[in-house]
């Protein structure tokens, strides 16, 4: 499988309709996550993490069906059935994204706040990189050069108000980068 990330626009799915007819595309386990949340914009970010994730499934030749998610210890989720089909998830204000790969990857996306207490580049890579190594975030806080040389970071510019970042132990080439749309004529809704 290619390393591929996927980054949606989760707004539209505030709409009740919308987000009616989409949520109806997740399986019961998103859907009872999405179902955990009480405010619209939280469920949305999580119904649009979930429809990256079953895009990011069927692209790379399976059915959803097929893979059992597992969580570690730790929490991080992973296909029980699969354990080489690594994947990570992450939101952000009205940005969703996932990234698959044969490797382990984490990703994270982070909205551009002019009050931010710390930069949000490098809380996306201190974040994506703690995914991918289901290291505990606070055992990394402030120990930059503590990071595994083996990994390195893909930092992405949509040129939003956004900072993007995929950690794995490959740069992702640019064509394996996907702003994806609502459309329900491609697979499961999504098109790139």
């Amino acid at each position: 499988m290619e390393t591929s990330v996927y980054v949606i626009d989760t707004k539209p799915l505030e709409n009740k309709e919308i987000f009616e007819k989409w949520y109806k595309m997740v399986p019961e386990y998103r859907q009872k996550k999405i179902d955990s949340y009480t405010d619209i914009k939280d469920k949305a970010l999580c119904l649009g993490t979930g429809l990256l994730l079953t895009h990011a499934i069927v692209s790379a030749g399976f059915e959803e069906s097929e893979l059992k998610i597992a969580y570690e210890e730790s929490g991080k989720p992973f296909f029980k059935n699969d354990p080489d089909f690594h994947f990570s998830l992450s939101h952000s204000h009205e940005r969703a994204m996932c990234a698959v790969s044969d490797n382990p990857i984490g990703c994270d996306v982070q909205v551009i706040a002019k009050d931010a207490d710390i930069d949000p580049g490098e809380w996306a890579k201190l974040e994506s990189y703690a995914k991918a190594t289901d290291e505990p975030l606070s055992s990394l806080m402030g120990k930059e050069s503590a990071f595994n040389p083996t990994y390195v970071f893909t930092e992405i510019d949509f040129h939003d108000p956004y900072k993007y970042v995929v950690c794995t132990t490959e740069t992702v080439p640019d064509t394996h980068i996907f702003l994806c749309n609502l459309n329900e004529d491609a697979v499961k809704g999504l098109t790139v």
